[in-house]
């Protein structure tokens, strides 16, 4: 039972010779660069966000619920209540593309954009779902459901 804490506490004093010196971080730090490069973790980041993160944040978002009320005569009781729900589902994300002069659409690279002046930016668009619930005088509730596909 004590004999792997006094060999845990050998080894720690054995190590305690080790020290860490400036040059042992450095050494590190280039051999990250080295094997990364300088804007690999950049690139990742923004991978990630493309690949996972906005969809994501889509899926996490509550649905949006709307319950009209009569224009005309608020607080009156109308023949039927309706009720709609908004669901974002699949999101979907092009290539940034540019029109050049002569009416040629081109895939536009971040480099190139750089050099341009031109804004790095792609379109985005989502699946979204509309449910319409229709309650009538006798508490029936009516359901109709239509998803529009890729809105910009």
């Amino acid at each position: 039972m004590y004999g792997a804490d006094e060999d845990h506490m050998e080894m720690a004093q054995e190590q305690e010779g080790d020290e860490i010196v400036q040059e042992d971080s450095w050494n590190v730090i280039t051999a990250f660069f080295d094997d990364k490069g300088l804007v690999r973790q950049q690139l990742d980041s923004f991978n990630e966000f493309v690949n996972a993160t906005i969809q994501e944040i889509i899926d996490e978002t509550p649905e949006i619920v709307i319950k009209p009320e009569s224009q005309h005569l608020p607080g009156v009781e109308a023949a039927e209540e309706k009720e709609y729900i908004i669901k974002f589902g699949q999101v979907y994300l092009s290539r940034p593309q540019i029109t050049e002069q002569d009416g040629e659409s081109v895939v536009l690279f971040p480099k190139e954009a750089r050099l341009r002046n031109l804004t790095y930016c792609a379109p985005l668009y989502v699946d979204v779902t509309k449910t319409e619930y229709t309650r009538m005088a006798d508490d029936t509730v009516e359901e109709k459901q239509e998803t529009f596909s890729h809105v910009h």
